[in-house]
């Protein structure tokens, strides 16, 4: 669990900058590292975060980052959040880098998109042979206990499973990866039984024309 956790993924390549520094320097960086957020620490402690475009509208990007101070967005998480809890807030505040801070606003240090697609790529759920299988339903009909069931019927186990919600919905997304490959029976059952199976995806050729262009887009994002 602790490699999952903020504190185990942040990169060392990576710094901060001091708001006594100028925007220019903080754009020269962002270029260094290929980024556009860059966490802004005075005396080791998080300050927030300022982003390529937010510089770009400043007066002058020869301008003291203090200057500014009042409008760094905070965005951030703790050193013992998971995975999902970092991939959530970079998602939510279209960052390209996640700052990292203990309980006394003290810098830990960030993280990038790229070490998270490292770990989640080395995960043992998302390398090991199986389907997955993405539902689509109503917040209040989610059981996991009964959909759990349903898969164990089958001989086969649930990996992994992941909720997507959306704030103005009361649909999610339940992504279930499985460790089976043959998951059209379990399709099946799953329609049988009224839910809507929104894509379904094998270690095979045939996958449905919504599974492929979820990946295509997974891939589109990891290389932009």
């Amino acid at each position: 669990l602790c490699l999952m956790q903020a504190k185990a993924l942040i990169s060392s390549s990576i710094e901060c900058i001091d708001p006594k520094l100028s925007g220019k320097k903080a754009l020269d960086l962002m270029d260094q590292y290929r980024i556009n957020h860059l966490a802004i620490v005075k005396d080791n402690y998080y300050q927030g975060i300022l982003s390529r475009n937010e510089i770009l509208s400043w007066e002058s990007t020869e301008n003291k980052i203090s200057k500014y101070s009042s409008s760094l967005a905070s965005a951030h998480v703790k050193s013992d959040q998971h995975l999902f809890d970092i991939i959530e807030v970079l998602e939510k505040n279209s960052l390209s880098i996640v700052p990292v801070i203990e309980n006394d606003n003290k810098y830990f240090g960030v993280i990038t998109i790229e070490k998270l697609i490292h770990t989640i790529a080395k995960s043992v759920t998302i390398q090991s042979i199986g389907g997955i299988i993405v539902l689509e339903m109503n917040s209040r009909d989610y059981t996991l206990t009964e959909i759990a069931s349903i898969v164990e019927s089958y001989n086969t186990k649930i990996l992994s499973s992941y909720v997507i919600s959306n704030p103005n919905s009361t649909k999610i997304d339940l992504t279930l990866k499985l460790d089976k490959e043959d998951i059209s029976a379990i399709v099946k059952d799953f329609e049988r039984r009224g839910y809507q199976v929104s894509a379904s995806f094998k270690n095979d050729n045939t996958s449905d024309d919504q599974s492929i262009e979820r990946y295509e887009s997974l891939l589109r994002f990891l290389n932009p």
